[in-house]
């Protein structure tokens, strides 16, 4: 279904997005053995787009209509989803390798890999393959605290230092599936599976409190890492200087007699608002007693809001240059926190999902997580005019709610993408004018 007329198809940007998608889902679609199924991720993933929804129904509403039928569209996908020709690793080795072609094009120094488990919630989900019992904080319950619910836990490690985030490893689970085994065995898959995606670049590991486990730090040994530590009531020896002896104490009684080296500023973004601040630094030479692995400790204290945040990592920290580059990078984490609530809320809905089985999940979230980062990737690389078009087509109501930068970007390839749509329709189909009365005047 082709607009006769080209003069209106020529002012939208179909041939420039339809190049991008094709030319982004490559290293997935040339995976698959089949042309027709090649040919469908690029459909789908332009129809999470142009719908903002994971309901397959709605992806084949929102695919370019010269593809065929909704009803038809709807079927291929299904098909997609539940072929037996590509295991679903097949589908997150396309994810890998469109993570490795991203590094390999910005070529950073070296590469800030996020490591975060994350719950997706299904709340009136009761009977799926799979479903468990997860732990979300965000929406709170009524008292404030976090609450559990029905749902899926996933786990994923992101580059975070490219303009486009590259996503290294990612798993839809469940805890009731055979090969669970624990979190801790994913964020050990998680880590291996990035070396094997990223083999040749200087890798820095990133995590919030919950990767605080000695465990886990021998396990990054032969990476660098930084880690906000939480359990301050570990044992650890601390290396006097004086004495040249090491010394027991407990990481709290450490932070508690810090020695500021030095201070620099810093902006923290939060819920859309940013705020300057001030971090004073100091450092500690220490290692683990059991394992005697060797590690630092770098103490940051906000003295307006009288807050400390100490990081442990295996990166020497001699200057308060390198303390500084570490709570930078360290800080770059919270980009997965906002690709999270891209892929969910008002952006792509990931949670809206309504396959029945847990494969078809897992390859969803996989073209989810694709169709997400696509849209980074537009905003990273189509010429700054381009991107402004989209985001003006996409409109904003000035207000409060809104939603600015690939929310913004998202609703103008939604839109693009639904004119495309409804002109091919009309064409073909004029709406049926004469049965309406004309109106009359005087």
């Amino acid at each position: 279904m082709r607009i006769p007329d080209k003069s209106v198809m020529d002012n939208l940007p179909m041939t420039e997005v339809e190049a991008t998608v094709a030319a982004f889902v490559a290293p997935l679609s040339t995976l698959l053995p089949d042309a027709r199924l090649r040919r469908n991720v690029a459909l789908v993933v332009a129809g999470i787009l142009g719908r903002a929804s994971p309901v397959v129904t709605e992806i084949a509403q929102g695919a370019p209509r010269s593809a065929g039928s909704n009803w038809a569209l709807a079927k291929r996908f299904y098909r997609l989803l539940n072929t037996s020709r590509i295991s679903t690793s097949q589908f997150t080795k396309g994810l890998y390798l469109r993570a490795r072609a991203t590094v390999r094009a910005e070529a950073p120094e070296y590469v800030v890999i996020a490591l975060d488990p994350v719950n997706f919630e299904k709340p009136y989900t009761h009977k799926l393959e799979g479903v468990s019992t997860v732990h979300k904080s965000t929406p709170p319950d009524l008292y404030g605290k976090a609450r559990l619910t029905h749902g899926y836990p996933a786990t994923t490690a992101t580059v975070v230092n490219t303009r486009v985030p590259a996503v290294t490893y990612a798993h839809w689970f469940s805890y009731t599936s055979a090969d669970f085994l624990s979190e801790g065995r994913e964020l050990t898959r998680s880590i291996r599976m990035t070396r094997a995606v990223l083999p040749h670049q200087q890798r820095r590991f990133v995590m919030d409190s919950r990767g605080d486990d000695a465990k886990l730090f021998a396990e990054l040994a032969e990476d660098e890492f930084v880690i906000r530590a939480t359990h301050l009531e570990r044992i650890v020896e601390v290396y006097n200087a004086h004495t040249g002896h090491w010394e027991r104490e407990t990481l709290a009684d450490l932070v508690a007699v810090t020695v500021w080296q030095a201070e620099f500023g810093t902006l923290f973004h939060h819920a859309g608002k940013t705020r300057p601040a001030t971090l004073q630094v100091g450092w500690y030479q220490l290692r683990l007693p059991d394992t005697q692995q060797p590690l630092w400790a770098s103490v940051y204290y906000e003295q307006a809001i009288d807050r400390t945040t100490v990081l442990l990592t295996n990166v020497p920290v001699y200057v308060p240059a390198t303390a500084q580059l570490l709570y930078h990078d360290w800080a770059l984490r919270g980009r997965i926190e906002h690709g999270y609530r891209f892929d969910q809320e008002q952006g792509l809905d990931v949670e809206d999902m309504r396959v029945r089985s847990l494969s078809r999940m897992q390859r969803l979230f996989v073209l989810v997580l694709l169709a997400a980062q696509l849209v980074s990737h537009i905003a990273a690389t189509w010429p700054p005019a381009a991107v402004t078009w989209l985001r003006r087509l996409g409109g904003k109501l000035d207000l409060g709610i809104d939603r600015d930068g690939l929310y913004l970007l998202l609703a103008g390839l939604s839109a693009v993408w639904q004119t495309l749509t409804t002109l091919s329709w009309a064409a073909i189909a004029p709406f049926p004018h004469h049965l309406f009365p004309r109106p009359t005047y005087g």
